[in-house]
């Protein structure tokens, strides 16, 4: 017998293994059955534990070791009760004697936060969903009511992570983690994202990569109805606050600059756009409704430049945070092997160190090379990406020296080639003897005069 079992961790009911009618059916069979032995061992997810007996049975009296009465109990005879710990998922194998008569694998999948409120209007949601043990063909992503979703998503170390930019009313929904086995869905859990209806004057954090493609979105909303409202930007680089987009309910708009842009203004809802995000753009941004802060928010940018690929030469991977303030910032990169990440650096940062660029050395790129991320992880949650793909060179050692192409010096060769053979073919047919000549004339081999092409 061999199946699989989810649960996830943290819920209230336990998981129940169940092998009595197994064991009844294994033990008829036998001709002594009094000197049948029974036993569960475990093998855990984490690496901690590989086959090791957690129960032992003679008869029907089965005793869990103690050093494993914190995971496991007695249930009914053979069975074993399992407690919702995110560390108790394994591979649990029955066995008679040395003998396997069970196997079932119990996968325990997390959720953090494991507790969803109601997330302020305007912020970055960031969600994750980690499992104990992903298994080949198997898949972990999110959905929302049963769609893809469309919100930044990264699959790393048996995590899925999901960041929600700017969540609005629009935002709201029931949102999945999906455990599938080649297409087929095995296991599913989901909460529901609520959003607050306006906005708060509390300082909101969120990190946007700046690109020429970037856009970041500042919502901006109230109760009670205004005729004025601002946006107000204060650059990490002269701590001076500037009014960046104005607008007026019956007037038009003044902005800062063309990157800088507002949507309609209804009298309780203002929004910023900025795109493309400048890695400057990095500082704190203020919504005012005439006299009164509505909403704060501080912007973090990231910065990944593109880097130079020669083949079989160093390359250089930089990223780059604009700012560390409050709790350590954790950089990574991560080498892309479609859509799983597999971590090749990481630091962490913190307020009272200078440097916030990690770096990366390739000695020289290969073909798994090409796909990065730069990823950007606060107390353990994803709050933002910035990719890069590197390209391999197209010329070869010897058109990068001439500055051709391959192409043309190839022809070039060739060219030379031919040209050298019919002027060794004209030589030799001025100088073939005639019927005259000696024999030790027609010997003698044709002389080539060095000839320039």
């Amino acid at each position: 017998m061999k199946r699989s079992v989810f649960f996830f961790s943290g819920q209230t009911e336990s998981v129940h293994l169940s092998v009595s009618d197994l064991v009844q059916q294994s033990v008829s069979d036998l001709v002594q059955p009094h000197w049948s032995e029974f036993s569960w061992e475990w093998t855990s997810h984490d690496g901690r534990y590989s086959d090791i007996r957690i129960t032992r049975a003679i008869s029907s009296m089965l005793v869990v070791s103690p050093p494993f009465t914190e995971y496991f109990s007695r249930s009914n005879d053979y069975d074993v009760t399992v407690k919702p710990k995110f560390e108790c998922a394994g591979v649990f194998l029955f066995v008679r004697t040395n003998v396997p008569l069970a196997q079932i694998e119990i996968f325990a999948t997390k959720v953090t936060p494991s507790f969803w409120p109601s997330f302020r209007l305007g912020s970055d949601v960031s969600i994750s969903c980690e499992v104990s043990s992903l298994p080949e063909g198997a898949t972990l992503q999110w959905e929302r009511e049963g769609d893809p979703t469309s919100n930044t998503t990264m699959f790393y170390n048996n995590t899925a992570h999901m960041v929600i930019h700017s969540v609005d009313q629009d935002s709201q929904g029931t949102y999945y983690c999906t455990f599938k086995q080649n297409g087929t869905l095995l296991y599913s859990v989901s909460n529901a994202v609520r959003t607050e209806k306006v906005s708060s004057d509390a300082t909101l954090t969120m990190y946007r990569e700046s690109a020429n493609s970037s856009l970041v979105t500042l919502l901006c909303k109230t109760s009670d109805g205004y005729t004025h409202a601002s946006w107000s930007w204060t650059p990490l680089s002269t701590a001076k606050e500037v009014h960046v987009v104005t607008t007026a309910m019956y007037g038009s708009n003044d902005t800062f600059n063309e990157r800088f842009s507002s949507g309609d203004f209804n009298r309780y809802y203002f929004r910023l756009y900025i795109s493309p995000v400048k890695f400057e753009d990095g500082g704190k941004f203020n919504c005012y409704f005439e006299n009164l802060l509505v909403a704060s928010i501080n912007v973090v940018t990231i910065k990944v430049p593109p880097s130079g690929s020669p083949r079989n030469h160093q390359v250089v991977l930089r990223c780059e945070v604009s700012e560390v303030s409050g709790d350590p910032v954790t950089l990574a990169w991560l080498r892309m092997e479609g859509s799983r990440g597999l971590l090749v650096k990481q630091d962490v940062l913190t307020e009272t160190r200078l440097n916030r660029t990690l770096s990366v050395t390739l000695p020289s790129l290969r073909r798994d090379q090409l796909h990065w991320q730069c990823v950007v992880f606060t107390e353990g949650i994803l709050r933002a990406t910035a990719s890069l793909t590197l390209t391999l060179p197209t010329l070869t050692t010897m058109s990068s020296m001439t500055g051709m192409g391959t192409e043309t010096v190839v022809r070039g060769v060739i060219t030379m080639a031919a040209t050298l053979g019919v002027f060794g073919f004209l030589g030799f047919y001025c100088r073939r003897p005639n019927g005259t000549q000696t024999q030790r004339q027609r010997k003698e081999p044709a002389q080539l005069e060095e000839t320039s092409v």
